[in-house]
């Protein structure tokens, strides 16, 4: 679908609200490339991108843009409050709000919940559409802080939550438990936050830091190609890896994890096992 498009409408609306104290003629120009971005998805609606022929590489693929363009909807009516854009979301958001839920954080796929938060902390929101979104938040963030507290290692993720990026999942959940606190301050979802940072820097099954050079023991050899191209032997740091993967789904991970290791063991720090230590910035960002 166009969420090329659809992205880049919702990041240069959000550069503009955030560089505008400080840089005032920058944000101007990405708000107008906002606005260009939003013209051109209401006479295209339908495109679908897919990679052009010989480019072999992932290519991200969606087959639904609803969540996309609520997104850019949803931060253009923050940045500008004009009506074009409310009028959309409001039109829009009611069938997303289920994508708000304790078992399924936002993810690269399935952008409607960054749609839903923001335009629930914006100060021209609907109050009815606000409050639909805060209710969907808490409660949400009430089953995830609860099933964290109840796990040995005070994680959030689920059996299926380990898929190739589960660390991005267990970040996810965190970011969703934060903006829950933004919506009704509670000492429960930021202590379960921090549980899910906990788990990803070494209160684990592996005692593993999944954060390059953090922590006393972390990956040495992520499948990140600048970092075994430099001639140094330590990764870059700062860059989470993937984490557990029982789905094993490259040659070096089939070969050396066997099919019965436990799934939160599902992990082997080897460059070329990129189904659980490739990194990626959709992983770094909740980390962040």
């Amino acid at each position: 679908c166009a969420l090329p498009i659809s992205d880049f409408a919702a990041v240069t609306a959000i550069g503009a609200r955030v560089f505008a104290p400080f840089d005032a003629a920058y944000a101007r120009k990405c708000l107008a490339a906002a606005q260009r971005a939003w013209a051109w998805l209401e006479r295209n609606p339908d495109i679908m991108f897919r990679n052009p022929a010989g480019i072999t590489t992932g290519d991200y693929g969606d087959s639904h843009c609803g969540d996309e363009h609520l997104w850019a909807a949803a931060e253009l009516a923050r940045a500008t409050n004009a009506p074009v854009y409310s009028t959309y979301f409001l039109a829009h958001y009611r069938e997303f709000l289920p994508a708000i839920n304790p078992a399924n954080p936002p993810s690269w796929s399935m952008l409607a919940p960054l749609a839903l938060w923001t335009y629930a902390l914006s100060p021209h929101a609907n109050a009815e559409a606000a409050d639909a979104i805060r209710r969907a938040s808490i409660d949400a963030a009430n089953q995830i802080a609860a099933r964290a507290a109840a796990h040995p290692y005070r994680t959030a993720l689920t059996s299926k939550d380990y898929i190739w990026g589960s660390n991005a999942v267990a970040a996810n959940y965190a970011l969703q438990l934060l903006i829950a606190d933004l919506f009704a301050p509670t000492p429960r979802y930021t202590a379960a936050a921090l549980d899910q940072l906990h788990y990803l820097l070494g209160r684990n099954t592996l005692s593993l830091s999944f954060v390059t050079q953090v922590g006393e023991r972390y990956p040495l050899h992520p499948h990140h190609r600048p970092s075994g191209a430099d001639n140094i032997d330590l990764p870059w740091p700062g860059l989470l890896v993937g984490g557990p993967n029982p789905g094993r789904q490259d040659a070096y991970m089939k070969r050396l994890v066997a099919p019965d290791t436990p799934r939160a063991k599902s992990y082997i720090d080897v460059q070329g096992a990129y189904a659980c230590n490739e990194v990626a910035i959709n992983w770094n960002a909740p980390l962040l």
